[in-house]
């Protein structure tokens, strides 16, 4: 029992890395990632729109972590979801760890994703953060050319 509240501090502090990690990865690295560091029950591959889906649900803990890739196999977005008891306290430290743009949206401070909290519906026992990367930066300097 001691276990889980150590592991559950670990991967909290890891929120920000880990967020890094999967966006622009393949499916083989993400697999081998949660195979060698994250327990989970069971794994499901399926098939979306833009190209292919993998979900890995937690074990002893409500919620999974879903990843999206494209057609060229690179992950686009991914979901991860909490038992509804953690929101909270999830809002607290992402208050804490990112740049907070609206009630329920983030962005890391090196500006290379935004997260969105899918708050719960009625009757759900559950929550889900949402991790995207953000454009390339397209900004143009702003600076005067003198003729």
């Amino acid at each position: 029992m001691k276990r889980l509240p150590i592991l559950l501090l670990l991967f909290i502090l890891s929120v920000p890395a880990f967020a890094q990690f999967p966006l622009g990865s393949n499916m083989p690295k993400i697999k081998a990632y949660f195979a060698e560091n994250v327990p989970y029950a069971s794994f499901q591959e399926f098939k979306t729109e833009n190209g292919d889906a993998i979900c890995f649900t937690k074990s002893r803990v409500i919620g999974d972590y879903t990843f999206y890739f494209d057609l060229n196999g690179l992950c686009t977005s991914y979901v991860v979801t909490y038992d509804k008891q953690e929101l909270k306290d999830l809002i607290k430290r992402f208050d804490g760890k990112f740049c907070k743009l609206l009630p329920t949206k983030w962005e890391s401070e090196d500006e290379t994703f935004d997260v969105t909290l899918l708050p719960p519906k009625p009757g759900d026992n559950y929550f889900s953060i949402l991790y995207k990367p953000l454009p390339a930066n397209s900004y143009q300097s702003n600076s005067l050319t003198v003729n």
